[in-house]
């Protein structure tokens, strides 16, 4: 191992740096508004940050809005047996509570995608 030498200078610790960059009321006015700015930027992106929950989140937005909620059979009336049976009434239950649903080709599938109505949405929100 090598061996070292230690001078010691004086007692007292080395005085701080007196001649900081001497910023102008301008420049700082500049500097907040640009943070600002940062700062609404940031939080976009926050949202929009690819992140599993964040499209997760959006994924499910859109089908919501493409295709609707899901509903659950919860009665129906058919007659006849198998492939030549033929439904006259369907009700689901599901997110926008109980909605008469025919399918295609008069039958009942046990969960249907019914769209939302946006309507009856907007009056209970209170926007209409």
């Amino acid at each position: 191992m090598t061996k070292f030498k230690i001078d010691v200078l004086g007692k007292k610790a080395p005085r701080p740096n007196k001649h900081g960059p001497k910023v102008s009321e301008r420049i700082a006015t500049a500097q907040s508004e640009r943070s600002l700015t940062r700062k609404i930027a940031g939080c976009i992106w926050f949202v929009v940050k690819p992140r599993r929950p964040t499209w997760a989140l959006g994924a499910l937005a859109f089908v919501v809005v493409a295709f609707g909620t899901p509903h659950l059979l919860a009665w129906h009336n058919c007659t006849g047996t198998g492939t030549g049976s033929r439904c006259y009434e369907c009700r689901y239950l599901g997110f926008q509570g109980v909605w008469s649903h025919m399918g295609p080709n008069w039958n009942c599938p046990v969960v249907a995608m019914i769209p939302v109505n946006w309507g009856v949405l907007a009056k209970q929100i209170g926007i209409r």
